[in-house]
């Protein structure tokens, strides 16, 4: 929860969040600017992000970095 509060204070407007566990999902948040806070404005399992510019990113090709 650190890095969307960061984000928040530094005015970022978007950013995503994409998990990759049993299948990817792609979480879209928004920047909330009269609360400061980024709220979630879909989650796609198709790979297409309408925001801030629509997007299609096949879930399929995204994987975990390694460590």
């Amino acid at each position: 929860m650190l890095k969307p509060a960061l984000y928040a204070e530094a005015d970022i407007p978007y950013f995503w969040r994409i998990e990759t566990g049993s299948g990817s999902v792609v979480h879209a948040h928004k920047l909330d600017p009269a609360k400061r806070v980024h709220v979630e404005q879909a989650r796609m399992t198709d790979g297409v992000v309408p925001e801030p510019w629509e997007i299609d990113i096949p879930p399929g090709r995204i994987t975990p970095r390694s460590r």
